[in-house]
């Protein structure tokens, strides 16, 4: 339940990226609240990844990742993609170890795979168990989505990595977006003609434009934080009075005026140069 947005412009040379900063406690609780706490995270000094689903079980993903890439500051996206790929399919596959495996066959199997015992030989004897255990694990969703936006020599980069671990390059379309409110933001994008060719301040409004139309969705939130990737300079998250003017520039735009992007621009020329 949220709303995480990346979109390519500037002919490759930039990408700008938007989360929400709802959160959802798991039942019994079921509490959304939001926090200071930001979802756009740093991989590395190019690369960003933005997580929907369970934050703990996000979490644990890349920060895994972010410990395979060791501090490097120029790993390609691909490479950045594949190791945040890798995690996600190991983390999965101990969730699956841990509560359906030895949930259902307790610590005896635990004292035989410690011997070097395979889970196939420990259930020949009942094979029926086995394929219910099997197909159980192969089933089991973590229900995770990340993406991936990155910039390289090779120019700007969307994956998407999801269940049951496969990674999907958004590259030719331009951007993605994933969380409760993914298909309001995909649909808004492509209504306004969203390309990679799209110069940096009309993306800008693009992506906060699809955030805004995203929050008709349970379980997204009302603040909105926004970064931009760039070769070279990293990552620049939004400061608060471009964000403040973006919301100004959107509230005064209607069906029948454009928005203002002369002030737009104006503005995030300021914040640029006075950080």
């Amino acid at each position: 339940m949220t709303i995480c947005i990346a979109a390519i412009c500037e002919s490759g040379k930039a990408i700008v990226v938007a989360a929400d900063r709802m959160f959802t406690a798991p039942p019994p609780v079921t509490v959304e609240f939001e926090t200071e706490e930001q979802k756009v995270e740093e991989l590395a000094p190019a690369s960003v990844a933005l997580v929907s689903g369970n934050s703990a079980s996000g979490t644990q993903v890349v920060e895994a990742t972010k410990r395979r890439l060791g501090g490097k500051q120029s790993p390609t996206v691909a490479e950045v993609s594949e190791f945040v790929r890798e995690e996600y399919s190991s983390f999965r596959a101990r969730q699956a170890e841990e509560t359906i495996v030895t949930a259902a066959l307790g610590s005896d199997f635990a004292v035989f795979r410690a011997k070097g015992g395979t889970l196939p030989a420990y259930l020949q004897p009942q094979p029926q168990i086995y394929q219910q255990l099997v197909m159980a694990t192969n089933q089991l969703n973590i229900s995770l989505d990340i993406i991936v936006a990155g910039i390289d020599g090779s120019g700007a980069h969307i994956s998407r990595v999801t269940h049951p671990g496969v990674l999907y390059w958004l590259d030719k379309l331009g951007y993605d977006a994933i969380g409760s409110g993914g298909i309001h933001a995909v649909t808004r994008l492509s209504l306004s003609a969203q390309t990679r060719l799209r110069n940096l301040v009309e993306t800008l409004y693009a992506v906060y434009d699809a955030k805004k139309a995203s929050e008709v969705a349970p379980g997204v939130g009302k603040a909105t934080d926004i970064a931009l990737v760039e070769l070279g300079t990293g990552v620049w998250r939004c400061t608060q009075t471009l964000t403040d003017t973006l919301e100004e520039v959107h509230g005064s735009t209607s069906k029948k005026s454009s928005p203002d992007f002369g002030k737009l621009g104006k503005v995030y020329n300021e914040q640029r140069n006075a950080s």
